[in-house]
C-alpha cells in the first residue's frame, strides 16, 4: 500500500484485497462502476454504488468503517476515494489497477 496526490489516497493491491477476503475480513468493497458494468463481473459481496451518484449514496455510509472502492482501471475508484476523503470518511483505500487485476472468484 502506498499514498500519493494531494489527498493522500491508500492504495491496495487487489491480492492484497483477495487476501483480507480470503482471511475473513470484511472492509466495505464498493464498486463504483456502471450497473450494466458490475452485471458482468464484480467482485463477490462488493456493494454497487456509481461514481456518478456519490452524493446520494456516501450519505448512508460510516465515515468511521474501512472502505475499499475500485472500478475498472482505479480510475474512476480514486476520484471517489478523494470525494470520500474530503467528506471526512477516516479509513478509505483505492483498489490499484481496477478489477481488470482481479484474481479472485468473479460474481454475475
Amino acid at each position: 500500500m502506498f499514498a500519493f496526490g494531494a489527498n493522500r489516497i491508500v492504495n491496495i493491491t487487489p491480492a492484497d484485497v483477495k487476501q483480507r477476503l480470503e482471511a475473513g475480513e470484511k472492509p466495505l468493497l464498493i464498486d463504483v462502476r456502471e450497473p450494466w458494468e458490475h452485471a458482468e463481473g464484480h467482485i463477490p459481496g462488493s456493494i454497487l454504488h456509481p461514481l456518478g451518484q456519490i452524493r446520494a449514496w456516501s450519505g448512508a455510509l460510516n465515515k468511521q468503517d474501512e472502505i475499499i472502492v475500485y472500478c475498472r482501471t482505479a480510475s474512476r475508484s480514486v476520484g471517489a476515494a478523494q470525494y470520500l476523503q474530503a467528506m471526512g470518511f477516516k479509513n478509505v483505500k483505492n483498489m490499484s489497477g481496477g478489477i481488470i487485476f482481479w484474481r479472485g472468484a468473479v460474481a454475475r
